[in-house]
C-alpha cells in the first residue's frame, strides 16, 4: 500500500511540474490561432455582442453562481472549487466546440481573447470578495495570470502578425504537444489524487457539476437567442458553459494548497469538455447532412 501512494506521489508531483508549461502552451496556442487584424475587426463591428460576452461571463454569471452555491449543501471546499472556476471566462476548446458545427470561429477565437484579457482585471477583483478567508492579494493574483496567460498570449499573437508564415507552419505542431502535455497533466494530477478522488463520489460535486454546467450554457444562448447569426448563438453558449481551466489551475497552482480545489476544477472542466464535444459533434453532422 505504501509503494502504491509513493507511486501516485510521484506521478503526481511530476504532473504538477508540467501542469504551468501546458497551461503556457495552451494560451500561446489560443494567440496564434487567429490574425490580430481579424480580431480588432471583428470587434470594431461587433463590439454590443462581446460587451454582452464580457459582462455576462465574467461578472453576471459567477456572482449568480457564487450566490446559488451559498444555499446548496456542499463542503465549502468544493464552492471554492467551482467560484474559482467560473470566474476564469474565455475557453480554448470554445474554437474547437464551434469549428465542430461547422460554423465559422471567429467570434469564438475572438471571445476567447477578450474573456482571457477580461478575467485578467476581473477575477482579482471579485475572488478575494467571494472565498470568505482566503489569504490572498490581488497583486499575487495578478502577478501569476500575467506570468501564465498574458504574456504568452501576447506572444503568440505578435508571432502571427509578424511572422504569421512560422505561426502556421509550427501551429499543429504546438496542437499536439499541447494535447500530450494537457493528457499528461490533468490526467497525472487526477490519477496522483485518485485517493482524494473516490472521496468526490457521493459528496454532489459531479450533479452540482453537471446542473451549473448546462444551466450557465442554456443562460448563455438564452442571452442570444434572437441573434440571426448562429456563429454568434453558439460561442455564447459554448463560452458560458465551458470555462477557462488553464486559467483556473494557474490561480489554484500558484495560491492554493488544497488539492481538493484542483481536483473540483478538473472533474467540472472534464464533465464540460465531454458534454459540449458530443453535443457540437452531433451538430456538425447534422449540419453535413442539411448540406
Amino acid at each position: 500500500m505504501n509503494t502504491i501512494l509513493s507511486l501516485l506521489d510521484l506521478i503526481y508531483d511530476a504532473s504538477y511540474l508540467i501542469m504551468p508549461i501546458f497551461i503556457v502552451l495552451l494560451v500561446f496556442n489560443s494567440g496564434i490561432s487567429e490574425h490580430p487584424k481579424t480580431i480588432f475587426e471583428t470587434i470594431k463591428t461587433n463590439w454590443g455582442y462581446f460587451l454582452r460576452l464580457v459582462l455576462f461571463n465574467n461578472i453576471a454569471l459567477p456572482v449568480l453562481l457564487w450566490v446559488l452555491l451559498q444555499f446548496i449543501p456542499i463542503d465549502p471546499v468544493y464552492t471554492i472549487g467551482f467560484v474559482i472556476l467560473f470566474l476564469c471566462a474565455g475557453a480554448s476548446t470554445v474554437i474547437a466546440f464551434v469549428q465542430s458545427t461547422q460554423n465559422k470561429i471567429t467570434y469564438a477565437v475572438t471571445t476567447m481573447i477578450l474573456l482571457t484579457l477580461s478575467t485578467v482585471v476581473i477575477l482579482p477583483i471579485l475572488l478575494p470578495l467571494m472565498i470568505d478567508g482566503a489569504e490572498i492579494t490581488s497583486s499575487e493574483l495578478v502577478g501569476s495570470l500575467v506570468a501564465s496567460i498574458v504574456i504568452p498570449l501576447a506572444v503568440g499573437s505578435a508571432l502571427r502578425l509578424f511572422i504569421e508564415d512560422v505561426a502556421i507552419k509550427i501551429k499543429p505542431f504546438t496542437l499536439k504537444t499541447q494535447k500530450i502535455l494537457m493528457n499528461i497533466a490533468v490526467y497525472g494530477m487526477m490519477l496522483g489524487l485518485f485517493p482524494e478522488l473516490v472521496q468526490l463520489v457521493g459528496s454532489g460535486v459531479i450533479t452540482t457539476s453537471i446542473v451549473i454546467i448546462l444551466s450557465s450554457a442554456f443562460v448563455g444562448y438564452m442571452i442570444e437567442m434572437k441573434n440571426p447569426d448562429k456563429a454568434m448563438q453558439l460561442t455564447s453558449l459554448f463560452a458560458a458553459g465551458q470555462r477557462n481551466g488553464a486559467v483556473a489551475f494557474a490561480v489554484v497552482i500558484n495560491n492554493f494548497a488544497d488539492p481538493t480545489i484542483f481536483l473540483t476544477i478538473a472533474i467540472t472542466t472534464m464533465i464540460s469538455t465531454v458534454l459540449f464535444s458530443a453535443v457540437s459533434s452531433y451538430m456538425g453532422k447534422l449540419s453535413l447532412k442539411k448540406a
